[in-house]
């Protein structure tokens, strides 16, 4: 019964040990998230003690799909390393948004439906946080149409490479490919 046990704790352990590291050393911490996370972009200390008590720190990212920089729980950190924190989150803002929607496809956190050449993305759909974005098909690919109208083509998410895959290609490695960052995330000044 102790072996079961010990298996037990050793899963457990590795689960809640599973991260990803998006910056090192910053405000004296490492930052990124947990593969069993909530649904809302965010970093949060990572290093084995700042992942829970006093040291623990987060910083929302997103509220929405509208870029932001919230403190979530601010542990020992004061008002510059939070200004150095958010700092560096500015200047990898695009490859944090890039990562987080690698993470919410393999989380499966994001639908899409094609309606005419409209693509309407749902981000987070089971949750109070939900929001869509709709991507015009026919303006990223003018020349796909009027083929795509008599054959509409297949969306779906290319889970290796955190992508919106498009296109009437059998081989889904053949179909157009596209950023969804570009989309999803959006400042507060624009509209949805």
């Amino acid at each position: 019964m102790s072996n079961d046990n010990d298996k037990a704790t050793k899963v457990a352990e590795r689960f809640k040990a599973a991260m990803a590291v998006m910056s090192r050393n910053v405000a004296g911490h490492n930052w990124g998230w947990f593969s069993r996370e909530g649904q809302r972009m965010h970093i949060q200390t990572v290093e084995d003690d700042a992942r829970e008590g006093p040291n623990k720190a987060k910083a929302w990212l997103e509220n929405r799909g509208r870029r932001t920089f919230e403190r979530a729980v601010v542990g020992k950190l004061d008002g510059k390393d939070w200004k150095k924190l958010e700092a560096k989150v500015r200047a990898e803002r695009n490859v944090l948004e890039s990562c987080w929607v690698h993470f919410m496809i393999s989380n499966k956190w994001l639908n899409a439906d094609l309606n005419g050449s409209v693509v309407t993305i749902t981000a987070y759909s089971s949750k109070h946080n939900n929001f869509t974005r709709t991507i015009d098909l026919r303006r990223i690919y003018p020349g796909a149409y009027p083929r795509w109208d008599t054959t509409p083509p297949t969306v779906d998410f290319d889970e290796e490479h955190g992508l919106l895959r498009v296109g009437t290609e059998e081989n889904a490695d053949h179909r157009n490919h596209v950023e969804l960052s570009e989309f999803l995330f959006i400042d507060w000044r624009n509209d949805a």
